[in-house]
């Protein structure tokens, strides 16, 4: 299972482009939200990542322990390992 780390990070470390993107996103709960931070420069194409819907949740799949979760479908999610300060996440889709 391919994971990556990503800083986790607020509205106001976003750039401008990826602000806009998130109020998009969530209207006026924009602010109040935390990130994973974008890999790229701004892409309509590319997912702003908001952790507003994860949910912690402990487990070990294939050797990568997590504990928290974004569901992203009926069949699909994200696995989050996040770090006991809240600064960084190791992710991995399943």
């Amino acid at each position: 299972m391919k994971t990556e780390t990503r800083n986790i990070i607020s509205f106001y470390e976003l750039s401008e482009e990826w602000q806009n993107e998130a109020k998009r996103n969530l209207d006026k709960y924009a602010e109040e939200a935390m990130y994973l931070e974008p890999t790229t420069a701004y892409d309509p194409n590319k997912v702003l990542w908001d952790l507003s819907t994860c949910l912690r949740q402990a487990g070990i799949v294939n050797g990568f322990e997590y504990n928290a979760v974004i569901g992203i479908s009926n069949n699909s999610a994200m696995l989050l390992a996040i770090d006991d300060s809240f600064e960084t996440a190791e992710i991995a889709f399943c």
